[in-house]
């Protein structure tokens, strides 16, 4: 029982660590204002500000991926993020492998989040000491 424990331990950090670094690649590529982003973000109709909030959001993501407690939270966040993207790319009419990566990454997101929502709602020792 506790090999299967140590092994989705670190299953969950190796693939919260995959994910952050996407999303940190993502956010830093938004900052620099790189052509390709801002292109992107043109071609769907978006302001070129929105382009640097999204950016910060990923980076808010990827920081909470690590953070006690905030997991879930964090894997929220960049899933809906990725529902933004994946609508993006179909209402701007891009072929389906474009939102793709979007939504692989929506899918291990939301596997996360899920298996993290404990943290999201109060234990029943919260709630015990708020009744009294």
């Amino acid at each position: 029982m506790a090999r299967i424990s140590d092994r989705r331990r670190v299953a969950s950090v190796v693939l919260r660590g995959l994910l952050t670094a996407v999303f940190l690649v993502a956010a830093g590529m938004k900052f620099a204002a790189v052509p390709f982003e801002a292109a992107g973000f043109a071609r769907f109709g978006y302001p070129l500000w929105f382009m640097y909030v999204v950016g910060a959001l990923q980076l808010l993501g990827a920081v909470l991926l690590w953070a006690r407690g905030c997991v879930a939270l964090g894997a929220g966040l960049l899933a809906v993020l990725m529902i933004g993207a994946v609508g993006s790319h179909l209402l701007a009419g891009d072929p389906i492998l474009m939102p793709l990566p979007a939504f692989v990454l929506l899918i291990l997101l939301s596997g996360i989040a899920y298996a993290r929502r404990a943290e999201l709602l109060p234990s029943s020792t919260e709630t015990e000491v708020q009744r009294v």
